[in-house]
């Protein structure tokens, strides 16, 4: 049985890895912000999502993220439903569920999707090595927050 010393570093890396994807999340929301982004990521990490493609390496995928910022004008990501595991201390796997509201293309939309993401610690710092989004559905809320941001006094 792992020691209470062991199984406290083990909680630590878990909040670790939950704060870079929260993160994450927040600079997703801040118009993709690709400088912010970028270093999030190994030098020779993957990021892809079918229908936005498959994105190799950090320059790409900071590039991938200044074009999305101009497609995707607003974004609130609700990263919930974490699981992370463990292959060994510098190395994890973990699963998200995403629900999304978006602007995509001057469009409302709702995306919901899983993330399959792995790990790597570098330097004392985990960074993203490898991150899959699953898209359930991107799918248009006609009406929605473009044309009506707040309900009326």
């Amino acid at each position: 049985m792992p020691t209470l010393e062991e199984r406290i570093l083990r909680l630590e890396e878990i909040e670790a890895i939950r704060r870079l994807k929260n993160v994450y999340a927040a600079h997703c929301d801040n118009n993709y912000d690709p400088e912010a982004l970028a270093p999030m990521f190994t030098e020779d990490a993957v990021w892809e999502m079918g229908p936005l493609g498959r994105f190799e390496g950090r320059q790409q995928i900071k590039d991938f993220f200044t074009e999305v910022s101009g497609k995707f004008t607003f974004a609130l990501h609700y990263m919930c439903g974490h699981m992370i595991d463990f292959v060994s201390s510098t190395e994890a796997t973990g699963t998200w569920y995403i629900w999304e509201t978006a602007t995509i293309d001057g469009v409302p939309m709702f995306v919901a999707a899983t993330y399959e993401d792995r790990y790597v610690k570098e330097d004392g710092e985990w960074k993203f090595a490898h991150v899959k989004v699953n898209p359930a559905f991107m799918t248009p809320y006609h009406d929605g927050w473009v044309k009506t941001q707040f309900p009326p006094d």
